[in-house]
């Protein structure tokens, strides 16, 4: 078996970890080849559009896996916890989803539902990132403001992109007075599932998608307590800190789980 790895080397843990770790599950790691089979592997950043998706597209092609990487949508530290699939990502992957509860580690506690006696409706900017089929159509926030306003008579409000830096406190202020959260499909709205917020999604997949209502169906929440469980529960074993990732759990876990 053997891994093409993508990650920059910056931070040096993150990229640490993936070396470790794919090297612990059996793997070769190689700057450059074609694959002869399923069990040699791509491992790239997200999936963007344009040269990153076509040698992703090309490698699968071939006959092998492609592996994304990309930030953990849930932690209490950022930079510490990736996100780990095949083929896609935010939900538009595979990842093997076991029985163990990995939600509780993360040290969340889950807020009881809200409804829409809160002061606002809040839409998340996308910055339209990612693969053809999961990235934001340009200006999505604006146009999906001038679509919902007339639907209610409640005061809307788009949240910026938070960045890369403090993204977990700004999302959280940004949630304070939501009565429900609308989102192409983002770590925000895991956050805003954890606080109770009903969230309504447009992307063709989400990470939590089970515990959300799609956008077509605002403003009427599809948030039930069983699903929002069974969406966090799946979602952390998505997600996996740096030093896990370096056992090379993750990677031993897509290969058991690969047909």
């Amino acid at each position: 078996m053997k891994a093409v790895l993508r990650l920059r080397r910056e931070p040096f843990y993150r990229r640490d970890a993936f070396e470790k770790g794919l090297q612990r599950a059996g793997f070769t790691l190689v700057d450059k080849a074609a694959p002869s089979g399923p069990r040699d592997w791509l491992v790239i950043w997200n999936r963007k559009r344009g040269a990153d998706e076509q040698e992703a597209d090309l490698w699968e092609q071939r006959g092998g896996t492609v592996i994304v990487a990309e930030n953990g949508y849930l932690a209490k530290t950022e930079k510490t916890h990736y996100a780990i699939s095949v083929h896609g990502h935010n939900g538009s992957g595979w990842f093997p989803v076991g029985e163990e509860d990995r939600f509780s580690a993360l040290g969340f506690e889950l807020k009881p539902q809200r409804l829409f006696n809160y002061k606002e409706i809040v839409i998340r900017e996308q910055r339209g990132i990612g693969s053809v089929l999961m990235a934001s159509p340009p200006n999505w926030a604006r146009k999906t403001l001038g679509t919902l306003q007339p639907k209610l008579k409640m005061p809307f409000r788009i949240a910026p992109h938070p960045g890369d830096k403090n993204k977990g406190a700004i999302d959280a202020a940004n949630l304070k007075n939501a009565a429900a959260l609308v989102t192409w499909g983002s770590a925000m709205g895991v956050r805003a599932l954890v606080e109770g917020v009903p969230v309504f999604y447009a992307a063709p997949h989400w990470i939590c998608e089970e515990g959300a209502q799609r956008l077509e169906f605002f403003p009427t929440p599809g948030f039930s307590e069983g699903a929002r469980a069974a969406a966090l529960h799946r979602m952390s074993h998505g997600q996996w800190h740096f030093d896990e990732i370096a056992t090379g759990e993750p990677f031993a876990r897509i290969l058991a789980g690969s047909k």
